[in-house]
Order: C-alpha cells, then sequence, then structure tokens
C-alpha cells in the first residue's frame, strides 16, 4: 500500500514538472512582430547586412559581434573568431574593386525570434529566418533563383546585445535542373581540367577533382559538376554549364561559363 502511494506521489509530481514545462514552452515561444525583442534584433539584422555585407562598413557591423564569433557556413566551412570573419570580408565580397558586388536581401516574413531565459531571466534570443543573394540592387525573391537559411545566437553582454553564433545553410537553387545524363570520363581526362582558373568578372575559380568528381570552387559557390561530354560540365542545381577549351597544343587553355545557355565570361587557366 505505501509502495502505491509512493509510486503515485511519483507519477503526480512528474506530471507537475511536465505541465510546467510545457506552460513555460508556451511562454518562451516564438515573440510577436510587433515585440519590442523582435524589432531590435531585426535592427540588428539590418546593422549586419545592409551596412556590414551591402555598403561592405565592415568595422561597424563587426562591433555587433563577440570576440570568439563562430561562423558556421555549409559551402565554405567555419571561421572561429570575429578577426577572422573581418579579414574574410575584407579579402572577398568587399575586396577593393570587386567587380562581383553582391547584395543580401531578407525575405521579410520569414523572420522569427525566440527569447532564450535562465529562469525567469533573458539572456539571449534566436533569430532566424530566410535571405537570398544578387548582383542586382532591384532583385525580389520571386525573380531570384537562389536563397538559403540562417540561424543567428544573440547574447545579451551587459545590456547590450551581441552576435556569437552564426549558422548559414541550405543554400539551394530554386530552378532545380529535374535531369542531367551523365557521361563516365577517364581520370586521365578530368585531370586536364583541373587548376586555378581566373575571371574578369568572378575572380579566381578553382577546379579539382576527388573520388573521380570534379569540384568547382568560385568565391562562395562550391559544387560538383558532372560532365555530360568530354569537355562540357553542368552545375547540378543551377542553369550554369562550363565549357573547357584546349589550344593549339592540345593544352586546356580556357573554361567558357554560359548560364541559360548564354556565354557569361571565359576564365583562363593559370
Amino acid at each position: 500500500m505505501n509502495q502505491s502511494k509512493s509510486i503515485q506521489s511519483i507519477k503526480t509530481l512528474l506530471l507537475c514538472i511536465i505541465g510546467t514545462l510545457i506552460t513555460s514552452g508556451s511562454a518562451y515561444a516564438q515573440v510577436d512582430k510587433s515585440s519590442e525583442l523582435f524589432k531590435t534584433l531585426k535592427a540588428k539584422d539590418s546593422i549586419l547586412f545592409k551596412i556590414g555585407f551591402d555598403k561592405c562598413e565592415i568595422e561597424r557591423s563587426a562591433q555587433l559581434m563577440v570576440d570568439d564569433l563562430e561562423f558556421y557556413h555549409d559551402k565554405s566551412g567555419v571561421t572561429t573568431s570575429k578577426e577572422e570573419f573581418v579579414s574574410n570580408m575584407k579579402n572577398g565580397i568587399c575586396k577593393p574593386n570587386n567587380s562581383q558586388k553582391v547584395y543580401r536581401f531578407l525575405v521579410e516574413e520569414s523572420l522569427e525570434v525566440f527569447p532564450m531565459y535562465n529562469n525567469t531571466k533573458l539572456y539571449g534570443a534566436l533569430q532566424k529566418g530566410k535571405h537570398f543573394f544578387s548582383p542586382s540592387k532591384s532583385m525580389t525573391f520571386e525573380e531570384s533563383d537562389n536563397y538559403a537559411l540562417f540561424t543567428h545566437l544573440w547574447i545579451l553582454e551587459d545590456s547590450k546585445w551581441k552576435l556569437k553564433r552564426v549558422i548559414s545553410y541550405n543554400h539551394v537553387s530554386k530552378e532545380v535542373v529535374k535531369h542531367i545524363t551523365k557521361v563516365d570520363l577517364k581520370k586521365e581526362i578530368l585531370i586536364q581540367y583541373t587548376g586555378l582558373y581566373k575571371a574578369p568578372k568572378t575572380g579566381e575559380v578553382s577546379v579539382t577533382l576527388s573520388a573521380g568528381n570534379l569540384s568547382l570552387k568560385a568565391g562562395e559557390m562550391i559544387a560538383k559538376i558532372i560532365p555530360v561530354s568530354q569537355n562540357t560540365f553542368k552545375h547540378p542545381q543551377a542553369p550554369l554549364v562550363f565549357k573547357f577549351v584546349k589550344d593549339s597544343t592540345g593544352k586546356v587553355s580556357e573554361m567558357i561559363v554560359e548560364e541559360n545557355g548564354k556565354m557569361v565570361e571565359t576564365a583562363i587557366k593559370q
């Protein structure tokens, strides 16, 4: 009888704990978009991208970051400090005279903010959403052919919001090539196309061979390209075609890049 009562008491206690957790979860769910917290972090997002990314005022946006910032990107790897992040920006998208300037656009309706508490004290918040990038300042999401997801962890330090962790992921093309007929090429053919190329708009383009597949890296774009003929390759998720051309001596000298059937530039092999 006593044992039965003890078991019942434990069950009652567990139900109370579960009830408290459920209630707390409801209270601390996504904040309303009219709330002060949502508006504050949306303004921080604007400084990060409209100021830091679009205008390349990197030092200003860096003021919002902690020194041990960690940035996880599903295409370009991990950055482990604010200093490294600033350096990457200065030598990448914000390098002087960069002809391939790209702008970031937030999909407004996708933005969400979730507060984080230590008991009842607010110490941070998760901000997540969807965005896309384009060299055109007037691009819309409906017209764009790509998007990505992001999650930002903001922490309160001395009553100021600081960006501590960034995860940028699911970089995909909206126009996925439905079917590509792949041809098999021998390693000795593929290895001819590897190396460093330089294009007038894109800059440096690296082509490498791994596990029987060619991979192409140009700026933030990294993709395994699929052979459709002996010298022609396609991007698996974008309307891009890469044609390798040989000179009179039989050596690969350049790579022609086509988009939607039109030549956009020629990259010279270095």
